[in-house]
């Protein structure tokens, strides 16, 4: 065999030297237009692509992407470092753009490296391709073991018996709780250690936006609610222009809702600062036109526009009923419509809240309610709390008033005698 292709190479190699050719330059060219047999692109990833479901490989637009992003997955899921070939058809151009499509369906994949994620050498014909990942081999096996661990420590004290929309409270409240945001990381505006994905924020209890989104969207697949990413943009807070941001968009009954648990997890500039049920709901379950106050959606996947990002699928969020304001806090017409704020402040009071939160009907004029609140009717409740409260839920007339007219809301923080 070897023998025929000595022969076939130098009779090619004949034929140049007569055209006047140069033999080297010309013989690597047509070496280089030979595509190899490509390893990954199997039987095996054949029919592994058919069990393939998700917004990113759905939006994908050729057969050829479709390909490049199931063997990406073939090869993510068992950390395999092999070399696949892809033809130079435009698809290892958009190589970027499939990897960053394959990460928002698979969150749990938190080893692809984010730098990144592959490195490539380009031929002729065809561009081989190499994932690369942030862990490998037995650091890999632990890695995920460390995950999965925290994972269904986390999900053990998750609400067993509650609504879709309650569970999806605590998972916020529980990822601000114990994810802090990576200041450096975000100052740095560059891969540091694991703050853009889910291992970042349940492990190493550090991330940015990223690392929030992909932890959160992790965490409801497991509690089965209909959760995705969208990428987008918001003003960058360390310099001029735009900054590249990430959140959630989840879905309970049929309606969609924007949820951007980063913007959730509030960071006080004093310790001193208390913590509202309002600054870490501020972006929860809102509507489109609310979150496009102060974030711009990416386009689509395909859709021609230019953008550092592109979205799988942007849902149409027009329903309030499961916004947190709404759904978890009571809502006055008016100071002397306080029935059932009175009884809530009592409950709380009763529970040592260190807050309470309630709104404000959008109908009803905020300042003369506040004003309301102020000259009279809040002395009135604490003392009524505390009427039906004994011994240490004593409320104190210290306790703190503030506004957010901007939302309709307002909040105490409680003091105790």
């Amino acid at each position: 065999m070897n023998k025929k292709i000595i022969s076939l190479i130098s009779i090619f190699v004949a034929a140049l030297l007569l055209c006047g050719c140069d033999p080297l330059e010309a013989l690597t060219n047509f070496l280089d237009d030979v595509k190899p047999d490509n390893p990954a692109l199997t039987s095996e990833v054949a029919e592994h692509r058919k069990t393939l479901t998700g917004c990113g490989y759905e939006a994908l637009k050729t057969e050829a992407e479709r390909d490049a992003y199931a063997t990406v997955d073939y090869l993510a899921q068992r950390g395999s470092s092999t070399i696949f070939m892809l033809d130079n058809d435009g698809t290892p151009s958009k190589m970027g753009d499939i990897i960053d499509l394959y990460k928002g369906d698979h969150p749990e994949v938190f080893w692809l490296d984010d730098s990144g994620g592959y490195e490539y050498t380009r031929h002729d014909t065809y561009t081989e391709i190499r994932l690369l990942y942030s862990f490998e081999g037995e650091e890999l096996t632990e890695a995920k073991r460390l995950l999965q661990e925290r994972v269904d420590a986390l999900l053990e004290k998750a609400p067993k018996e509650k609504s879709k929309y309650e569970k999806e409270l605590w998972l916020n409240d529980m990822l601000v709780q114990i994810c802090e945001y990576d200041e450096d990381a975000a100052e740095e505006d560059k891969v540091i250690s694991n703050e853009q994905n889910a291992y970042g924020a349940l492990v190493d209890g550090k991330a940015v936006c990223e690392g929030y989104t992909r932890a959160f969207q992790l965490l409801c697949s497991e509690l089965e609610i209909p959760c995705v990413s969208v990428n987008g943009t918001v003003e960058n807070a360390n310099s001029d222009g735009e900054g590249n941001h990430i959140w959630n968009a989840v879905q309970l009954d049929d309606d969609w809702y924007y949820v951007d648990v980063t913007w959730n997890d509030f960071q006080p500039n004093s310790d001193e600062y208390c913590l509202t049920e309002i600054e870490k709901h501020l972006y929860f379950n809102i509507t489109t036109d609310k979150l496009l106050e102060d974030h711009k959606i990416s386009p689509l996947y395909g859709s021609g526009e230019e953008a550092d990002y592109y979205n799988a699928f942007i849902p149409e969020c027009t329903a309030k009923k499961e916004n947190f304001f709404r759904k978890s806090l009571i809502t006055i017409s008016s100071a002397e419509d306080s029935g059932k704020l009175q009884k809530a402040l009592t409950a709380a009071a009763a529970d040592d809240a260190e807050t309470f939160a309630f709104c404000i009907d959008e109908d009803a004029d905020y300042e003369d309610v506040v004003d309301d609140i102020i000259n009279g009717y809040a002395y009135s409740w604490i003392r009524k709390a505390n009427e039906k409260n004994d011994g240490d839920h004593q409320l104190s007339t210290n306790s703190k008033f503030f506004t957010y007219e901007e939302i309709n809301a307002a909040a105490f923080v409680l003091e105790y005698k």
